[in-house]
């Protein structure tokens, strides 16, 4: 009897061995289907009616795009399923992307500073609802008309709703003068920009300004005798256990030497090498993609109460909830239950940086890449990650293009300048125009209004200007964060 029992669980074993080694079998096999979908997947912004949206390799658009290289991770089930780098990370040496190269992070530094706030809030050494000048030591924020009746508070500066006017910061070459954080708010040289001031009442509206985040780093440091790298490894990376994350500038050697190289617009490598930032609360994190969605993770994990690493439960999902329009602490939230979705895309010269979670699915994608033209390759890869993962959003755009009177198309030809080295010169055939860039491939553009054009690859808009006798006089050429004004010279 004794040996049937044996017998009988021995065979129950096998077969639940069996079962769990397909059932690996099936997640890898499936997991190695996602990934070439993806990489074989990629989507452009819009398509015309009557045709379907056409699939495109991730290697050409590399190419295409003169983005030397581009690396994700892809979130499943509250766990990340894979991470690839394609390209390379320095076009000289030949060096190839990897999941553990690291990335300028852009805006989404922004992301740690406000959690290594919020952590102090926890302590109780700080409240979000308290004006700035009662934490600030070396720098007070001058009363002016537009916050007079209203002072300045943590929580404007976490919801871009700090009044100041709309700035990005775009670094500091390598040998450069530094600004002290004092400097950079008093617009003194050797920063760069000029005075940082508000513009709006806080509180009232969302404008993205990284001039918020230079005084929320000053008071940090002011409240914690702190630098702000160290502050944010200590309250922020360590916890998380963010292994390929860091503020530290320069770049400690061990990471310096898996640093991507930044390239422009036209594939040329930054001269000078990744730009420095000491506004680094707003622009200075460098990271990677698996850290964006370990990091995540971890703040769905403590919105949830299931882990208490860094923040309460009810400050984290404070964080995540918009306070103007879609705009919450640092995060963009959009949607509701399963759809809910938290986003962020950064910017720095040479290097993009893309991450959108849903928390309830457990889903999300980060994607970097180390160039000017990152942004438009990563949303060419989001919209395959979608298609592949059945999310609800981020498909592409069915657009009609419509047949105007050749007379219009006709009043539109000539040359618009840009500068004096830098033209477009626009024809027309059929029914739509043909603008040719100086030193660039024609595009064919076609009309979606009387003076709004659009093209299909790369998705660029474009709007005729005429004046008040209605006779054409220029252009603006909107595509994604790049805006270009030409006059018609001819």
């Amino acid at each position: 009897m004794k040996r049937r029992k044996l017998g009988f669980i021995k065979v129950v074993l096998l077969v639940s061995l069996v079962l769990n080694f397909i059932q690996c079998e099936t997640q890898e096999s499936l997991t190695k289907k996602r990934i070439k979908s993806v990489e074989q997947g990629l989507l452009r912004g819009v398509y015309l009616k009557g045709t379907r949206p056409e699939k495109l390799s991730l290697f050409d658009r590399l190419q295409f795009y003169r983005v030397p290289g581009v690396s994700l991770a892809v979130m499943d089930g509250f766990q990340i399923e894979w991470a690839r780098g394609y390209g390379t990370k320095n076009i000289a040496q030949a060096e190839p992307v990897d999941e553990n190269t690291l990335f300028q992070a852009g805006a989404l530094s922004q992301v740690l500073a406000t959690l290594a706030t919020l952590s102090l809030v926890d302590e109780g050494l700080i409240e979000l609802d308290q004006p700035v000048n009662t934490y600030l030591r070396r720098w007070k924020m001058p009363i002016y008309s537009v916050n007079r009746q209203r002072r300045l508070t943590i929580r404007d500066i976490l919801t871009h709703s700090a009044g100041f006017y709309e700035i990005e910061f775009q670094g500091y070459t390598p040998g450069d003068s530094l600004p002290t954080l004092v400097d950079i708010l008093e617009g003194k040289s050797p920063a760069r920009n000029p005075k940082l001031y508000p513009v709006y009442p806080p509180g009232t509206q969302r404008v993205y300004s990284e001039a918020g985040f230079v005084l929320l780093q000053l008071l940090l440091e002011d409240v914690t005798g702190q630098d702000f790298a160290q502050l944010v490894k200590e309250r922020v990376i360590q916890p998380l256990h963010l292994a390929n994350t860091t503020f530290e500038c320069p770049l400690p050697p061990a990471l310096q030497a898996r640093a991507a190289q930044g390239y422009d617009r036209q594939g040329q490598p930054l001269p000078g090498g990744a730009r420095i930032f000491p506004q680094q609360a707003a622009a200075g994190l460098w990271t990677t993609p698996t850290d964006l969605l370990h990091l995540s993770l971890a703040l769905i994990k403590m919105a949830r109460g299931e882990e208490r690493d860094v923040i309460s439960p009810l400050l984290i999902r404070e964080m995540l909830t918009p306070r103007l329009g879609l705009q919450a602490m640092a995060f963009l939230v959009e949607g509701s239950g399963d759809d809910l979705r938290f986003y962020l895309e950064g910017y720095n010269p040479g290097f993009s940086a893309f991450l959108v979670v849903y928390p309830s699915r457990g889903q999300g994608v980060a994607i970097m890449a180390n160039s000017d033209n990152g942004l438009y390759l990563s949303e060419e890869i989001l919209r395959a990650v979608a298609a592949n993962y059945n999310w609800p959003h981020f498909q592409p755009e069915e657009k009609t293009p419509y047949r105007l009177p050749v007379e219009i198309y006709q009043e539109y030809v000539g040359r618009y300048e840009v500068n004096p080295q830098y033209h477009l010169d626009v024809r027309y055939e059929d029914y739509y125009l043909i603008i040719h860039p100086t030193g660039q491939v024609p595009t064919r553009f076609y009309a979606e209004s009387k003076s709004t054009f659009f093209a299909v690859d790369p998705y660029i808009q474009i709007q005729f200007l005429r004046d008040r006798q209605g006779r054409v006089t220029g252009l603006v050429l909107r595509q994604k964060r790049t805006r270009v004004e030409a006059k018609k010279v001819s």
